[in-house]
């Protein structure tokens, strides 16, 4: 469930960035890699979007909130239909799947990091951060029942997604829940941040998923950045990359101050 992603200034960097490293080192153990063109995908316009809110919804805040409905408002207004939850049932069994993402992703990863972790700490005391510490002391607290259960909710939330398939393009929603937070810094003596660089509360459902997903540019909120992301079925980088480029071109910025 490691993460990989481009940061770029266009669509065509992003995409020949990652097939370039594709092409060379292909995928992770086990996983065949990302297919598609040499060249950026053409634009595509999607017939069907579906927002998915997930555990983030609560999380973002209201400023952020108008601005996404008024980007929902612009691709209706340019003939891309839009199902939430509430809509179709499919939508809502994927809205349950996804819930509690975070700790499904956390579970999974932690168990399955543990023993690097313990050799390190074992081997270097001073060797993880107090973050990881305590990340550490959580997996090392589970049982293989525990992981056993994390990866059977992971493989049925993929099966929920996968529903979607034959009526949803994609999947949009947020990259993140509202603008990048300031953080001064770790303090001594001091209760450590959770999450000082951002909550990626809007992230572990496609990583539960093995979702490709592209993030646009399409929100500023009180002068910083916002993310919109649409997510694909697994192994369809290229058509989210499409999908996304069609957005771009056709849908204006909101800017909410």
């Amino acid at each position: 469930m490691s993460t990989h992603g481009v940061h770029a200034g266009s669509i065509e960097d992003m995409w020949q960035t990652a097939i370039e490293i594709a092409k060379r080192a292909g995928g992770d153990r086990g996983c065949p890699g990302l297919f598609g063109p040499d060249a950026a995908p053409a634009a595509h316009k999607p017939d069907r979007l579906v927002v998915l809110e997930g555990d983030g919804w609560g999380a973002v805040d209201a400023a952020s909130t108008s601005g996404f409905e008024t980007v929902l408002e612009k691709l209706r207004a340019a003939g891309v239909e839009i199902l939430r939850r509430g809509d179709h049932p499919y939508v809502d069994a994927l809205e349950r799947a996804v819930e509690g993402a975070s700790d499904t992703c956390n579970a999974i990863t932690g168990w399955e990091n543990r023993w690097a972790q313990r050799n390190i700490l074992n081997e270097h005391p001073n060797g993880l951060s107090e973050r990881l510490r305590a990340r550490l002391a959580v997996a090392e607290a589970m049982s293989p029942d525990d992981y056993r259960a994390a990866l059977q909710k992971r493989a049925a939330a993929q099966r929920s997604h996968e529903s979607l398939a034959p009526f949803a393009d994609a999947v949009i929603g947020f990259s993140c829940p509202g603008p990048a937070p300031l953080w001064p810094g770790d303090r001594p003596g001091e209760p450590l941040a959770p999450r000082p660089t951002g909550d990626a509360i809007c992230n572990t459902p496609s990583s539960m998923l093995f979702a490709p997903v592209v993030t646009m540019p399409l929100l500023a909120v009180g002068g910083m950045p916002v993310g919109i992301q649409v997510m694909g079925q697994q192994h369809s980088d290229a058509r989210m990359t499409a999908i996304a480029r069609w957005i771009l071109e056709t849908i204006s910025p909101v800017v909410v101050e």
